[in-house]
C-alpha cells in the first residue's frame, strides 16, 4: 500500500509540475520574441491569447504559414475593412511558418472554438511542398511518387518539428497508422509530458526575457529595439548613418550601449586613400559632438558624453566607412548590395523591452531595397540573391530546389496528391462547419511564376482551386496583383508589398461580409 501511495505521490507532483511549469505557466510570461522567431511557441502563445479573449466584433482569422504573416498585416486589414465597411473587425493570426495544408487540418479542432467570423487562407506553391519529391527522389516526379513517402516526409521531426511540438495527438490519429512503433512512442510521450513536448522550444522566451534585462542583448535573430529613421536591416545592421534619442543608461559610468563592429568594416580602413583608422561620430542639433575610434572587430561598449543630455536631443551616429555583405565572408557573407554599418544590440534605445509582438511586423532596410528598380534590374538581382553561390550559401539550397521543381513540374500532369488533397478535406470541413472560408491562390513573384504558369499543371492547378468552391468556401486568384518589386523572394512580400497587397485583399474579404 505504502509503494502505491508513493508511486501515485509521485505521479501527482510530476504531472502537477508539468502543468504548472510547461503547459501553462510558460505562456503566463510575457512574450518578448520577436516577429518571425521562435515560430511555434508564438504561434501557441497566439492561440492562447486569442482562445482566453471575449470576442467582441466580427473575428477574422489568418490561417496559415509564414506566406500569412508576410501578406497581412492586421491593423491595416482591420483599418481598410473599417474605411470600405463602415464596421469594425478583429483580425488575428492562426499561421507559423511551414504550416502546410496536412498541418492546418489537424489544427481544425482548435480552430473552430475561437468562432471566427471568416478564415482567410493564403496558399502558394511553397504550401504543397512539392519540390520535397524531386530532393528524395531526384529522378522522381509528382505524377508517380508514392503518397506514403510524402507522408512520412512531412511527418519527420526534420521536415515538420510542429507535429511534436505542436498537435502530438492529432498527428498520431490522423497518421498513427502508418508510423513505426519507436515513432509512436516519441508521440505518446510528447503528448503525455508538456516538458517533453516543448524541450527544443520552451526556454527561448525565458532566455530573451532574462538577456533583455539582465545580458548585452548581443546574440538575437531579429532586432527589436527603437526604429532607426535611416532604417535598419532585420538583424540589427544600420547603414553609415543612424539616428536615435539618447537615453539615461547610455551616458558614461552607466551601462551605454554595444554595437557589433567587423573585421570586413576595418578593412574598409585600410583601404582608403591614405589608410586610416574607421570612426564613429555623434552629434546633435545644438553642435554636441563625440567621436570614438573603432580598432578591434567584435562587440564594443559605447557610452555617450554627458553633454548630450543637457538638452535632450536626437543623436546622429555616422561612421567614416561602411562595407558591404558581399565582399564578406563565413557568417558575414551574403548576396547583396546594401552599405552595411555597425550592428545595434537587439533591445538598443528602449527603456523596456518590447513584449506581445509576435505577429507585429516593422519595415526593415531590406523592404525598401527593390522600391526604385527597373524591373530589369530586379531581375538581375533576382538571380543574385537569391540563386547564385549555392555552394557558399547552403541556406539557399531551398530556393534552389523550389526553382528545379517549378520548372520540372511545368513539364509534369497536375495530380492533387497529399496536402493538394489536404486543401480538399479542409474545405469539405467548413462546408460542413458553416463558418466562411476564403482560400486565395496568393501574388507569386512574376519571375519565378513564369517559370510554370502557362503550362498545363499550373491551368489544372488552378481548375482544382475553384473546384473546392460551394457555398461558403470561396477562392480568389492574385497570382499576378503585386509586381516583382514587392517581393523579397518566390513568395513572401516585402513590407511595401505587404502594404499594396492589403487594400486589395480588403475589397474581396468586405464584398463576403456585405453577401
Amino acid at each position: 500500500m505504502k509503494k502505491i501511495l508513493l508511486l501515485s505521490s509521485f505521479l501527482f507532483f510530476l504531472f502537477g509540475l508539468d502543468w504548472a511549469l510547461f503547459r501553462k505557466g510558460q505562456f503566463l510570461l510575457p512574450n518578448e520574441s520577436p516577429w518571425n522567431t521562435n515560430h511555434f511557441f508564438n504561434f501557441l502563445y497566439e492561440y492562447k491569447r486569442v482562445a482566453a479573449e471575449k470576442k467582441t466584433k466580427p473575428r477574422i482569422l489568418i490561417l496559415g504559414s509564414s506566406i500569412a504573416y508576410y501578406s497581412f498585416d492586421a491593423s491595416l486589414l482591420s483599418q481598410e475593412l473599417k474605411k470600405n465597411t463602415g464596421k469594425d473587425f478583429e483580425v488575428v493570426y492562426l499561421a507559423y511558418a511551414g504550416n502546410s495544408p496536412l498541418y492546418v487540418y489537424l489544427l481544425l479542432d482548435w480552430l473552430f472554438p475561437l468562432e471566427p467570423d471568416l478564415v482567410v487562407y493564403p496558399v502558394n506553391f511553397i504550401d504543397f511542398r512539392l519540390h520535397r519529391t524531386y530532393v528524395m527522389f531526384p529522378g522522381g516526379s509528382n505524377e508517380t511518387v508514392s503518397e506514403e513517402a510524402l507522408v512520412q516526409d512531412a511527418l519527420s521531426f526534420e521536415e515538420a518539428p510542429q507535429s511534436l511540438w505542436v498537435f502530438p495527438w492529432e498527428t498520431l490519429g490522423e497518421a498513427g497508422s502508418s508510423m513505426k512503433w519507436e515513432t509512436k512512442a516519441t508521440y505518446l510521450a510528447s503528448g503525455i509530458f508538456g516538458f517533453h513536448r516543448y524541450k527544443d522550444i520552451w526556454l527561448t522566451n525565458p532566455t530573451n526575457l532574462y538577456q533583455h534585462r539582465f545580458g548585452r542583448n548581443t546574440s538575437y535573430h531579429a532586432y527589436a529595439g527603437t526604429p532607426i529613421p535611416e532604417g535598419i536591416n532585420s538583424l540589427g545592421w544600420t547603414g553609415k548613418r543612424f539616428s536615435f534619442l539618447p537615453l539615461a543608461k547610455m551616458q558614461k559610468g552607466k551601462e551605454g550601449f554595444w554595437i557589433e563592429v567587423t573585421p570586413f568594416l576595418l578593412a574598409e580602413g585600410l583601404k582608403s586613400n591614405p589608410p586610416g583608422e574607421v570612426s564613429l561620430s555623434f552629434s546633435n542639433a545644438s553642435g554636441k559632438t563625440q567621436k570614438i575610434s573603432l580598432q578591434k572587430p567584435g562587440w564594443k561598449k559605447v557610452e555617450l558624453d554627458e553633454s548630450f543630455f543637457h538638452p535632450l536631443l536626437p543623436i546622429t551616429a555616422e561612421l567614416s566607412h561602411v562595407w558591404y555583405a558581399n565582399q564578406a565572408e563565413g557568417a558575414y557573407l551574403d548576396y547583396h548590395y546594401d552599405p552595411m554599418g555597425v550592428r545595434l544590440q537587439q533591445t538598443f534605445g528602449l527603456e523596456h523591452p518590447k513584449e506581445n509582438g509576435q505577429y507585429i511586423r516593422e519595415p526593415r532596410t531590406e523592404d525598401f531595397r527593390y522600391l526604385q528598380m527597373t524591373d530589369a534590374e530586379y531581375e538581375r538581382y533576382f538571380y543574385f540573391r537569391l540563386l547564385e553561390g549555392l555552394e557558399v550559401r547552403p541556406g539557399i539550397g531551398y530556393l534552389v530546389a523550389l526553382e528545379k521543381a517549378k520548372k520540372r513540374i511545368a513539364k509534369e500532369k497536375f495530380r492533387p496528391l497529399f496536402h493538394l488533397n489536404y486543401l480538399k478535406k479542409i474545405a469539405d470541413r467548413f462546408r460542413d462547419s458553416k463558418i466562411p472560408l476564403l482560400i486565395i491562390n496568393n501574388p507569386e513573384n512574376p519571375i519565378s511564376l513564369g517559370w510554370y504558369e502557362s503550362s498545363p499543371w499550373y491551368k489544372d492547378y488552378l481548375a482544382y482551386l475553384k473546384s473546392l468552391e460551394s457555398g461558403n468556401v470561396h477562392v480568389s486568384d492574385h497570382r499576378r496583383d503585386l509586381p516583382m518589386q514587392g517581393f523579397s523572394d518566390f513568395h513572401h512580400f516585402t513590407y511595401l508589398g505587404m502594404e499594396q497587397m492589403n487594400p486589395i485583399y480588403a475589397i474581396g474579404i468586405g464584398n463576403l461580409f456585405s453577401k
